[in-house]
């Protein structure tokens, strides 16, 4: 790694030295605090004006706000690994957070306007920029694809945004499952790359190594799934575009039966990651079952199967693993993030089959899985509060 000057670098606030510092203890303590705000909704206390509407707010501060801080922390911080050059830090990275947070102020208590959208689309811009610059210079082909990734991101961002502005009269349901899948493409790709990586290393047996054809078959069908999302609205069943997602969701198998699920059942970062996976693939599945069968499964069910179960429970392991690794600490989780593991499992099933079997507590539902993430990524913002605003235990910068 390029690190010039150690001892400038070790000059920099704690919190300022990688992107994942403050953008995973932020995105987590924002979660927290946009799932209480949301329970409050449910449980008829309105305590903010909420961006555009209640559910407009929910859907893009959770895709957006949180997810994409987490994606724009993990990018930014594992761009130097790729190629060599140290991730940006100090007052860049300071900046790109500040117009985070502002965002995030601002689409809680301001009324819809194209400057808070100009905003928000600003810090995710120059997260593209600085995640651009040391790729082509070192012609990092292999990785180039998170450029698009957070090309399209920026993208459904401002067509999210065009909604509540009135540019546009696309079904926010609509932009919302083309987020998730594009989340869920992101996921298949670097969960394909890191986990069975790390359940070799985790359960120290022999490396799985990635067989072409397999990973192919698993990660083509999810890019036209998404891409095909582009063609369809939420709000109009689609026979084809169901069948897509099952067999999107099938194709994954190839891939799953190498990844030694049942050696990971003793270390719960192994597990979480695999668990965060199967939501993932199950969530696609049952897309194309709300599609196929409408009347059957509602929309919402799968939707948060993949962004409840998949996206939170693959941010939340990751988190975990990464702020541990990049702070050069044991690999090792504690009672209370197991605890935390656990908690936001319930939540994905309060949120979903609680909803699917009684759908009278419906209203209950939202509200008590709302707390059970609030409490979760609570008990992740306590234990590593310290050690994301701490100096790294060896010493070393980063």
């Amino acid at each position: 790694m390029q690190i010039v000057d150690k001892a400038s670098a070790l000059k920099i606030p704690p919190i300022l030295r990688l992107a994942f510092r403050p953008f995973f203890l932020a995105a987590g303590l924002f979660s927290v605090i946009a799932m209480l705000i949301w329970s409050g909704f449910w449980s008829g206390f309105m305590l903010f004006p909420m961006y555009g509407n209640p559910v407009w707010w929910h859907s893009h501060e959770m895709l957006f706000g949180f997810t994409g801080a987490v994606i724009v922390g993990f990018l930014l911080t594992a761009v130097q690994n790729w190629t060599g050059i140290p991730g940006i830090s100090g007052w860049k990275l300071g900046l790109v957070f500040a117009i985070w947070l502002i965002a995030r102020v601002s689409l809680l208590v301001m009324a819809p306007h194209p400057a808070w959208m100009i905003l928000d689309l600003l810090w995710l811009a120059m997260a593209l920029l600085f995640l651009a610059i040391p790729v082509i210079q070192t012609r990092q082909w292999r990785n180039v694809l998170f450029l698009p990734v957070l090309f399209l991101l920026l993208f459904l961002n401002a067509r999210m945004h065009g909604i509540v502005l009135g540019w546009n009269h696309v079904p926010l349901s609509t932009v919302a499952l083309q987020t998730t899948l594009l989340i869920a493409v992101l996921m298949t790709v670097m969960g394909g790359r890191v986990i069975p990586f790390f359940t070799a290393r985790g359960t120290q047996t022999e490396p799985i190594t990635r067989i072409p054809w397999r990973e192919h078959v698993a990660l083509w069908p999810m890019w036209a799934v998404f891409l095909s999302s582009l063609l369809i609205s939420s709000g109009q069943p689609s026979m084809w575009f169901g069948g897509l997602c099952l067999f999107a969701a099938l194709a994954q198998i190839p891939r799953l039966v190498r990844w030694r699920t049942s050696r990971t059942f003793s270390i719960p970062l192994l597990w979480m990651l695999h668990l965060a996976y199967y939501f993932t693939v199950l969530g696609v599945f049952l897309s194309g079952i709300s599609q196929v069968y409408p009347q059957q499964l509602a929309y919402s069910i799968s939707l948060h199967v993949i962004t409840v179960g998949g996206i939170g429970g693959m941010i939340l392991a990751m988190v975990v693993r990464v702020s541990l690794g990049h702070t050069g600490r044991v690999l090792q989780t504690g009672k209370r993030i197991l605890a935390a593991f656990v908690i936001l499992f319930i939540a994905v099933l309060v949120r979903t089959l609680l909803i699917v079997m009684f759908p009278g507590l419906t209203q209950y539902a939202y509200i008590l899985s709302a707390l059970l993430w609030a409490v979760s990524f609570g008990i992740f913002c306590i234990v590593f509060w310290p050690i994301l605003t701490q100096a790294r235990a060896d010493g070393h910068p980063g």
